[in-house]
């Protein structure tokens, strides 16, 4: 009863403290309680917007490449419903003095459906659709360069971009774009461009979606257990490339080895006849000699 009495006498002598304090508590409260109850409803959005632009479940990436083969193979798979390879690449581009990189992928035929803002999709090698994000607009050309010593045109038809729309992508749902190897080491801005821009032999990335992911909420233990499974799986994949590569570098390198050991043999035994026939050609040289010596020899005798 004394220590009632006491909290309440408390409260009275300092009733403006009492109730700031009670007003922070219950803002705390409310924006907790609200975030807690908005969440869900984030991942439902977010998850039915995933699955309505068709992102990719899996972003596999080789630094050897893959091949059509290997995206058959990614497909053939028991936990993968849809495979796709894709092309990409870093690039620089220059304003003035503003230095900016940029993140050049191939459109996606089924993938990472991109939402057109203003104009359109790109149709041919040389156009592209710009980031919403960046300053680019429709009509503007980008000019590129590699950052490196090698040129664009090592993987790029053409080193000049023409904006023919811009628009986003469901691969980028935050502000950030991601880093580079190039530049300042953080990429500006991505562009899409038609498959045929590229020159490059092998695919640079497959894209892959999981059986059974769709009916997944995303960011869910649930889903995250069902990629993992299916990354397990598509790992085997890099290893059977590496060794395929492996195994393609051995037999040249096999057959090589075969060929200059003949070449080796053949030249030997060229210049072994060819020594035969300079040893012929000397004797033959010789007789000559001798029968020129022995007719001069006659023609004397027959003057005497």
């Amino acid at each position: 009863k004394t220590t009632t009495i006491e909290f309440f006498r408390e409260i009275k002598k300092s009733s403006g403290r009492f109730v700031s304090i009670l007003f922070i508590v219950a803002l705390g409260v409310a924006f907790f309680s609200g975030i807690r109850a908005s969440e869900p409803d984030m991942r439902v959005t977010g998850d039915a917007y995933f699955d309505q632009a068709n992102l990719m479940d899996i972003k596999v990436i080789s630094t050897l490449g893959l091949t059509k083969d290997d995206v058959k193979a990614f497909e053939g798979l028991d936990s993968i419903d849809k495979a796709e390879g894709a092309y990409s690449g870093d690039f620089l581009n220059y304003d003035g003095e503003k230095q900016r990189a940029l993140h050049v992928m191939s459109l996606s035929e089924d993938m990472n459906q991109i939402t057109v803002t203003e104009g359109r999709l790109p149709e041919k090698s040389g156009e592209c659709l710009a980031d919403d994000e960046s300053t680019y607009k429709v009509g503007d050309k980008i000019k590129l360069t590699s950052g490196t010593e090698d040129p664009v045109t090592d993987t790029l038809t053409t080193d000049e971009l023409t904006v023919v729309g811009t628009g986003n992508s469901p691969y980028y749902i935050s502000y950030g774009r991601g880093s580079t190897t190039i530049g300042n080491g953080s990429l500006s801005a991505f562009l899409v461009v038609p498959k045929e821009t590229f020159t490059q032999d092998v695919y640079t990335e497959c894209y892959l979606l999981v059986k059974g992911a769709k009916e997944c909420i995303a960011y869910t233990d649930e889903y995250e257990d069902l990629i993992d499974d299916a990354k397990e799986l598509s790992n085997d994949r890099g290893i059977i490339r590496r060794r395929e590569l492996v195994d393609d570098a051995t037999r040249e390198l096999d057959q090589a080895k075969i060929d200059l050991k003949e070449g080796k043999a053949k030249a030997e035994q060229e210049l072994s006849d060819a020594e035969t026939q300079i040893a012929d050609a000397e004797s033959q040289l010789a007789d000559a000699k001798e029968k020129i010596r022995s007719g001069r020899a006659q023609i004397e005798e027959a003057k005497n």
